[in-house]
């Protein structure tokens, strides 16, 4: 399969503990609970996790995991701060930049390597220039996609970079664990397991119909993964890790009705950013500092259920966070914060099924879907999916010598293919009408994926519009 891609991934591990570790001691073991409520663990330190402390861990199990480990208060400030600074230090390199978590972020860096002298160098210079931005241990990895890229990160030390060629994915994958597959469903891992496949060598080394036989078509990405091809593109365009709106008060406040007012204030103006930019928020966190020589913060988080960017929802939950703090000093500062992010039509593919033109019916279902998926999980959303997939559009294809599509128009504009990902023949008798097709999963000159058929009765090529196109 070609792959177009050329991506370096930016790796600050275990961000939040090595801002700690500098305040602390690096020598000490300490855990840093959740961002929200507290009681779960958002970060340990290293030899923490080796031991059994999980992210999302309840803070009582990791107590006893972990009895003489310091639990220090999170300081999200500062950690994003850090994370911010990352950011702005890789802008010079490029503008295709993807956020993929806190002090991780994937870089498209196709034609830097020669500016650099050469892709060695230029990893070298990435993480020279994010380290001295950020102020911390700093990794990079060099590959084609964003698997071989972030496994590259992962792999190399502290301050070091590498680099995996072209033509080297698999080689350099084959010893790594299947549970570094993203998203693997337990039941595939189990049986992986079952059949003693332990590692992406010994699935790639597997043929890929049977594999695709043994655990259904969901098994082709991760067997793809596994042979070092991911075409999946960079995201740019995905939501930030937080938006936040503050107000450093002119003098210390205590009187609550004030407070109340600058509360909903700053609600407004985040409702309206969220509502701009087409995010939702998962959670709100509203933050109070002391009018103290040494600063205090008071905190108070909550999640947001479903997901919304509406000034009403939010300005009521900001104002609950304030009557849950107990303010027995002036206020000089108030800030409030959401987080995460996620763009307004993630998972709400059923918007086609309200009829257009009616903006409340829409907002109603919006809120539904988002309600069923919070209680029921998302099979239940793609099972109402398959009430109405829209039908394969009628395109022209282009094919090249060997019989393989190489050109597609799609809405009168010709499009190159620069590759096939996949390629399978589908033939059953549908009543009077044999079906036989021929489907492709092509990759676009701007490295897209669509699927495309070719109805093998007629000869019409077809754009498959039921597909998920990225």
């Amino acid at each position: 399969m070609l792959n177009l891609q050329r991506l370096a991934c930016i790796f600050a591990p275990n961000l939040p503990i090595q801002v700690e570790q500098a305040r602390h001691g690096y020598a000490a073991q300490l855990i840093v609970p959740d961002l929200l409520g507290g009681q779960t663990v958002f970060a340990a330190s290293d030899e923490l996790i080796l031991a059994g402390v999980e992210t999302g861990l309840p803070l009582h199990q990791a107590k006893q995991i972990a009895p003489s480990a310091l639990i220090v208060g999170p300081d999200e400030t500062e950690y994003h701060a850090r994370h911010g600074a990352m950011h702005e230090s890789l802008k010079a390199f490029s503008s295709a930049i993807e956020t993929i978590a806190l002090g991780e972020f994937l870089l498209d860096i196709r034609g830097l390597g020669a500016v650099h002298g050469g892709e060695e160098r230029l990893a070298k210079t990435l993480c020279e220039t994010v380290r001295n931005a950020s102020q911390l241990a700093a990794r990079v990895g060099i590959g084609s996609g964003k698997f071989v890229a972030q496994q590259a990160a992962r792999q190399t030390a502290d301050n070091t970079a590498l680099v995996v060629p072209i033509g080297h994915e698999r080689r350099f994958l084959s010893a790594l664990p299947i549970t570094i597959l993203p998203d693997m469903p337990g039941e595939m891992y189990r049986r992986l397991t079952l059949l003693d496949i332990h590692t992406l060598g010994d699935l790639s080394a597997l043929n890929k119909p049977a594999v695709l036989r043994q655990f259904g078509s969901e098994a082709s990405f991760f067997y793809e993964l596994a042979r070092g091809n991911d075409s999946r593109p960079l995201q740019p365009d995905v939501p930030p890790l937080r938006i936040a709106r503050a107000m450093t008060l002119s003098h210390p406040i205590s009187d609550r009705r004030v407070l109340l007012n600058i509360v909903n204030h700053l609600s407004q103006r985040l409702s309206r950013t969220l509502a701009a930019r087409g995010y939702h928020a998962e959670a709100l966190k509203l933050t109070l500092e002391i009018g103290r020589k040494t600063p205090l913060r008071l905190e108070q988080g909550q999640a947001l259920k479903p997901p919304t960017a509406d000034e009403g929802k939010l300005s009521r939950l900001a104002m609950h966070l304030l009557g849950q703090l107990g303010i027995a000093e002036p206020v000089a500062r108030v800030s409030l914060c959401a987080y995460p992010l996620r763009s307004w039509h993630h998972q709400t593919h059923q918007l086609a099924l309200v009829k257009a033109g009616i903006p409340e019916r829409r907002a109603q279902l919006e809120d539904v879907i988002q309600l069923i998926l919070h209680r029921f999980g998302q099979a239940a959303i793609r099972i109402a999916s398959l009430l109405g997939p829209p039908i394969p559009l009628k395109v022209k294809v282009k094919v090249n010598a060997v019989g393989l599509p190489s050109l597609v128009t799609l809405a009168g504009q010709a499009r190159g293919i620069a590759g096939i990902d996949e390629h399978w023949r589908e033939e059953r008798a549908w009543w009077s009408q044999p079906l036989r097709r021929d489907y492709y999963r092509v990759i676009l000159t701007d490295g897209s994926l669509r699927n495309l058929f070719q109805n093998l009765n007629d000869g019409d090529w077809f754009l498959d519009r039921a597909w998920p196109m990225v």
